[in-house]
């Protein structure tokens, strides 16, 4: 899935954002649905043994998407530098995550992850020198504050395991900041081919020292559904990346945490409480704010952005 990117200055055109902002939906819900079926296979079956069986299916799937567009002469620019940086990055993330996922609810974990944004939104202002407007920077602290309403970090439900969460967060931030250097000429599902891959060696080489069980055909289906919408996920979050302005699509990272709440209702009978569905609603709103606000005119110049984030205009 090639994607091209066409900017106007350093801006990305509003056209290609709203694209980013529907990619990264996608991409959240593909994530955690995912999620949700790797925290049920992983309560009977070893967590990096889930994690590589579903790789195999998952590279194959991608695999085939690579050739039905045509695009498996490409394959080879896996080894691109900037494509092998990401895939360490993304298994070393998927391995933080996965792990903190099966001592903690799948809303909660899912919250913390939700620092991410935030760093984001100031990496791209910083790092990338990507125009970052006052609604953005709002929008994205609003959208932070939901999150604490869900996660009470000063309540006695804050398990330590969060910190690897946290650790996670850290990774993802790098992996998005490398997946942006990509060359345009290396195709998305190239890249989301080469991800599967990482993960899955990882899940393989873990899963030896952790052991392996036997494996239901009920497991197998569960997790050739998790293949499916992670490879929804890959795909949409790196077409997001690469097509719009990290500033515009992070706050809808957060939507991630409303699907993570559905879910978790419907999977796992759990229901949140009134802080949680509040702080879920505060989320959802500050995604729409973004969407509004950039409909009704350009973002800010670059250094004005830089301003509202405390960096001082270099052209002065």
């Amino acid at each position: 899935m090639a994607v091209g990117w066409s900017t106007t200055g350093n801006v990305a055109p509003v056209s290609n954002n709203m694209k980013g902002a529907g990619w990264m939906t996608l991409a959240m819900a593909g994530y955690i649905v995912n999620d949700a079926f790797i925290k049920l296979v992983a309560e009977d079956l070893p967590l990096f043994q889930a994690i590589f069986i579903r790789g195999v299916i998952i590279t194959v799937l991608v695999m085939v998407l690579v050739k039905v567009r045509g695009e498996a002469d490409r394959i080879n620019r896996i080894a691109d530098r900037q494509v092998l940086t990401r895939m360490v990055l993304e298994a070393l993330a998927t391995a933080a995550y996965l792990t903190a996922l099966t001592k903690v609810p799948l809303a909660s974990l899912s919250a913390v992850l939700q620092v991410v944004p935030v760093a984001v939104t100031f990496a791209a202002a910083r790092l990338l020198k990507e125009p970052v407007s006052t609604v953005r920077v709002a929008a994205v602290g609003i959208g932070f504050a939901g999150v604490l309403l869900v996660i009470r970090p000063w309540s006695d439900a804050f398990s330590p395991w969060f910190l690897l969460g946290l650790v996670g967060v850290v990774l993802v931030v790098i992996r998005e900041l490398v997946t942006r250097q990509v060359r345009q000429d290396i195709p998305s599902l190239v890249v989301a081919l080469g991800t599967a891959i990482m993960i899955t060696a990882m899940g393989l080489v873990v899963s030896v020292v952790q052991g392996w069980s036997e494996v239901s055909a009920g497991e197998i289906g569960l997790l050739a559904t998790a293949a499916v919408f992670l490879s929804v996920g890959y795909i949409g979050s790196i077409v997001t990346v690469r097509i719009g302005d990290l500033s515009y699509s992070a706050p809808f990272r957060y939507t991630v945490l409303v699907f993570a709440i559905i879910l978790q209702i419907i999977v796992f009978d759990d229901v949140p409480d009134g802080l949680t569905l509040l702080g879920a609603a505060i989320i959802t709103a500050a995604g729409l704010w973004v969407i509004a606000a950039d409909r009704q005119g350009p973002v800010r110049p670059q250094s004005e952005a830089h301003q509202v984030l405390g960096e001082p205009n270099e052209s002065r």
